[in-house]
């Protein structure tokens, strides 16, 4: 259930949805601080959707296959299944449609703006004690992940055109450097303090996950991409379906940096061969994935599916294809973490693991800093296409994060509660201008 919440919630891309999940999973009963870091580091270095990958980890780590495969897949349904619906209405709707859901998301971006903001404070500044360290670590991460879009968002801001923008990492490139930079920390460790730190190392506090486990939660989510490719193939039993799967898988298992990274994989794997139109991908399939909440990379995969079902014989097919590539995105992501889940298992206890433990939570403090500029950014592109100042959206939706916590010290409100109001808030906005 709550893999299936943040699903319907989660606008904004996989690395939004970090501290949203951490959220949900750490509490009191549930995952560890140190389990979940484990995890997102997992996600953040291997290829697929982040928040797929995540909610199969967390799975793992708290029960069994079971819980694994049906987090997984219910963290990605209702993104793929609006992605698919939206798509079937499209011509009777009309762009009116993926308006609405534009529109309401501004608001449901602004309380992602919350999350993000007090997830940053919570890791940099516990207890209002401020970890310096990890604050320089933060700013240095953001300055290498996000400085192009900070430029962006002041260029959105005053209504200009960019005339330069500063280079900047990809998520997975900024995680890659941040581990190799804590490689070289442990190594002149282990060389400063000898023995005595690496049997230090082995006193650690181990993550209560074995490597069997893992791998059987490797093996049914594998299972569940094989069944996808059956499903495909009874629907439409030809070479060319096997070939269109084939390809889907290929293309997940490639996908490194994040949901917006997979449009450029999509086109060379999806439009460039020919096997969908580009006015289709870029008119239909992209703009209805971007408006909709859940991982970008399965509702695209589905969207693309479902037009080649359509093409090849019917709407059925289309919503067979559909299913079956959410089956082998939500697989192919989600057994390709948790195999690197079992192996991370067995070095548990290295200082390595301890010093990615202790100094990775900061990097993905910039990285989310870096998100929150491009949810911002998405939000003045959406205002400006409907007439609004993009500045006004900027504004707007930074006062809303800003009401979040004056809200909560008011009174109990459910967080469900504000995404509805703040959504509906934007939506009526928007719409009556």
């Amino acid at each position: 259930m709550s893999m299936t919440k943040i699903g319907v919630i989660g606008f904004g891309g996989g690395s939004a949805l970090i501290p949203v999940m951490e959220r949900e999973l750490v509490r009191e009963g549930s995952l560890r601080d140190d389990e979940f870091t484990h995890d997102t580091v997992i996600a953040n270095i291997t290829p697929g959707a982040l928040p797929v990958k995540i909610a199969a980890l967390s799975g793992t780590q708290l029960s069994t296959s079971a819980a694994a495969a049906s987090g997984a897949v219910a963290v990605a349904l209702p993104g793929a299944v609006a992605t698919v619906a939206l798509l079937a209405l499209f011509s009777a709707l009309g762009p009116g449609a993926i308006s609405v859901v534009e529109y309401a998301s501004l608001g449901i971006s602004a309380f992602i703006l919350y999350l993000l903001a007090h997830y940053i404070v919570k890791v940099l500044a516990p207890g209002g004690h401020i970890h310096w360290t990890g604050v320089v670590i933060a700013v240095v991460a953001f300055l290498l992940s996000g400085a192009a879009r900070a430029v962006q968002l002041v260029v959105d801001a005053a209504d200009a055109e960019p005339s330069w923008a500063p280079p900047e990492l990809s998520a997975l490139g900024l995680v890659l450097v941040a581990l190799a930079g804590i490689a070289l920390v442990t190594v002149w460790q282990l060389v400063r303090g000898g023995r005595a730190v690496a049997a230090d190392a082995v006193a650690g506090v181990a993550v209560p996950v074995g490597a069997r486990r893992a791998l059987r939660g490797a093996l049914v989510l594998a299972l569940i991409a094989v069944i996808g490719f059956g499903a495909a193939f009874a629907a439409v039993p030809d070479a060319s379906t096997l070939s269109l799967f084939g390809l889907i898988l290929v293309s997940t298992v490639s996908s490194f940096g994040g949901g917006e990274a997979y449009v450029g994989v999509a086109d060379g794997f999806f439009v460039a061969s020919g096997l969908i139109d580009a006015t289709q991908f870029y008119g239909q399939i992209v703009p209805v994935a971007n408006a909709l909440p859940g991982p970008i990379l399965v509702k695209i995969a589905s969207g693309v599916a479902y037009g080649a079902g359509v093409e090849a014989g019917s709407v059925l097919a289309g919503v067979v294809f559909a299913l079956a590539a959410f089956l082998i995105t939500v697989g192919g992501s989600a057994s390709v973490a948790l195999l690197l889940l079992a192996g991370y298992d067995r070095a548990r206890n290295s200082l390595f693991v301890r010093n990615i433990s202790a100094f990775i939570l900061p990097v993905i403090c910039g990285l989310l800093a870096a998100t929150s500029l491009s949810l911002l950014h998405a939000s003045a592109g959406i205002a400006d296409d409907a007439g609004v100042p993009p500045i006004a959206a900027i504004v707007g939706s930074v006062v809303l994060a800003a009401l979040v916590p004056l809200i909560h010290r008011i009174g109990r409100v459910p967080d469900i509660v504000l995404i509805v109001v703040f959504g509906a808030l934007s939506l009526a906005v928007l719409s009556l201008v």
